[in-house]
């Protein structure tokens, strides 16, 4: 059975565009989530501003769409009464 397809979840505000990024580093840190060589080098050039937000500058498509994904297999699982190891 294959589930419905739904469209990705994309951020509406800064906060929650900085939260996921927040996400995806934390499951990058503990190990729930590994990325191939050569695809995580858009997430190594990201760049925090003084005040300590993320540069917005210095996200590029690939970076945004890891994060994005990030969040939405997680709430799919979350769906799916799976755990959310990602």
């Amino acid at each position: 059975m294959n589930p419905k397809m739904q469209t990705m979840d994309t951020p509406k505000t800064r906060a929650e565009f900085e939260l996921r990024f927040h996400h995806l580093r934390e499951a990058l840190k503990n190990g729930k989530l590994s990325i191939p060589p050569g695809m995580g080098n858009s997430l190594l050039k990201l760049r925090l501003l003084p005040n300590g937000r993320l540069d917005f500058l210095s996200v590029d498509e690939m970076a945004r769409l890891h994060a994005n994904m990030m969040l939405q297999f997680s709430s799919f699982s979350e769906v799916q009464g799976s755990s959310t190891d990602i």
